[in-house]
Order: structure tokens, then C-alpha cells, then sequence
């Protein structure tokens, strides 16, 4: 009677451990269930932040086209022309004010004698240009823009009847200023896919 009562406790004792190893597992199992349900749904947060990014980037991509293809229409004679220009049509100051906004770090010298002088070496110009940073802009100097963008002239079409420099300068401005303006609301939805991503692995 004395072994039976001790083998009893004995299988009791195991039932007991038995039953807490199983809870443990369950709860286990319970929490890896749950870790990956959240995995995979910051994965998919991730995917549909990033392909919203994409999207919108997908528009930006036309407005930089347009500013490269301005660009790579300007010519070092064209520049010339501008730059020797004694006193251009208001336009074509205006145009070159808003290059001066956009490449000088001085906020109050815009006037066309500075034009002429950021002009001086045509190709160094061109060349300074088809480098310009277009993902960061400087809200102040968006701000000095907007302006000039809502002038009715400020377009390709009624610039190249003035000065074919001044037209192709004018249509990289405004699709530059067009491509900054997609590529920072994108920016954010980028870094915030990228972090989603980073959570999910």
C-alpha cells in the first residue's frame, strides 16, 4: 500500500509537470501566433506604403524628364546670347532671377548684372545646372518662386518668342520646382515603408 500511495504521487507529480510543460507550450505557441499575425501585417502596411510611394514617385519621374530635356537643350552660344543682352526684355530678368533663387545662396542679389556674372563661363553655367540637387530645395527659395511661377509669361511657350536660353531655362525651373514639390511628399511615405519594412524583419 505504501509503494502504490508513493507511485501515485510519483504519476501525480508527472501529470502535474506534464500539464505545466503543455500550458507553457500552448502559450508559446499562442505568442508566436500572434508575433507572426503582426509580422505579416506590418508586412503588408509596409508593401502598401511603399507602392503608394511609388506611385506618387511614378509622377514625379515625367516633370524631372522635362527639366533634363531643357537642360540638355541649352547651348553654350544660346547663353552667350542671353548673357551679352545689355538690357533684355523683363522676362528674361525675371527668368534669370529665378536661376539666381534657385542656385545663390544670397537671398537679395537677383538683379540681371548678377545674372550676367552667374552667366560669365556658358558651359560651367550649363554644367552647374544639370547638377542642381532638384530633391532639396530650400522652402525660402520656393517661397521667393511662387511669384514668378504665377506670372502668365513664366512658361516655354511664350519665353522661346524672347530668348531661347531664357524658354529652356524657364521650363527647367518650373519642372524642377514641380519635381521637388512630388519628390517630398513622397519622401516621407519612403522612409515610413522602409521602417515598416525593417519592424517586419
Amino acid at each position: 500500500m505504501v509503494d502504490v500511495g508513493v507511485e501515485k504521487e510519483k504519476t501525480g507529480k508527472l501529470i502535474e509537470i506534464v500539464s505545466s510543460e503543455s500550458l507553457d507550450a500552448q502559450k508559446e505557441a499562442d505568442a508566436a501566433a500572434i508575433q507572426e499575425a503582426e509580422t505579416i501585417e506590418e508586412t503588408n502596411k509596409a508593401k502598401e506604403i511603399k507602392k503608394s510611394a511609388d506611385g506618387e514617385l511614378e509622377e514625379a519621374i515625367p516633370a524631372m524628364k522635362r527639366a533634363e530635356d531643357a537642360v540638355n537643350c541649352l547651348e553654350v552660344k544660346a547663353i552667350q546670347e542671353l548673357k551679352a543682352l545689355a538690357q533684355p526684355p523683363e522676362a528674361c530678368k525675371d527668368v534669370a532671377k529665378a536661376v539666381l533663387i534657385l542656385k545663390q545662396g544670397e537671398k537679395k542679389k537677383h538683379d540681371w548684372p548678377t545674372a550676367q556674372k552667374m552667366m560669365n563661363n556658358p558651359a560651367k553655367f550649363i554644367q552647374e545646372i544639370q547638377e542642381f540637387d532638384g530633391n532639396n530645395i530650400e522652402e525660402w527659395r520656393l517661397d521667393m518662386l511662387k511669384p514668378l511661377l504665377a506670372m502668365d509669361f513664366f512658361n516655354f511657350e511664350v519665353m522661346k518668342g524672347k530668348s531661347q536660353a531664357a524658354a529652356f531655362l524657364c521650363s527647367w525651373i518650373v519642372n524642377i520646382v514641380i519635381y521637388n514639390g512630388i519628390y517630398k511628399k513622397v519622401k516621407p511615405l519612403q522612409e515610413a515603408a522602409a521602417a515598416a519594412q525593417a519592424l517586419a524583419e
